[in-house]
């Protein structure tokens, strides 16, 4: 009984709600892949640059961009600083949500308080 009440719930709520966004993962692939392109426009021009950007373009699947992170940070950080480094690339950390194995999640930052 109680299924057919969550089932009925969750349907009237989809009525008005907003319609699901596409969450297909290769749909977030590309939004992943968009987002760390677009952290790294406007940087100025630089062979180590280029190579990131690369990288990043022909990545072959979600765990390759999941280690670029690392090459973006260390980029961002030479040239902007390490908190603003920090920052546009949490937002890309988040959007990795549900595509990785758990033994490949961020663990908990303890200087961060």
């Amino acid at each position: 009984m109680s299924w057919k009440k969550s089932k009925f719930a969750s349907s009237l709520m989809s009525l008005f709600g907003e319609s699901a966004p596409d969450l297909s993962p290769e749909s977030r692939i590309k939004e992943i892949r968009q987002a760390m392109l677009d952290s790294l426009a406007g940087l100025g021009e630089s062979h180590h640059l280029a190579r990131v950007w690369a990288r990043v373009l022909y990545a072959p699947d979600i765990q390759a961009l999941w280690y670029l992170r690392t090459e973006i940070m260390i980029l961002l950080a030479g040239l902007l600083g390490e908190s603003a480094a920090k920052t546009r690339l949490l937002t890309i950390t988040d959007m990795f949500s549900g595509l990785l194995p758990s033994a490949q999640k961020s663990r908990p930052n303890r200087l961060r308080k």
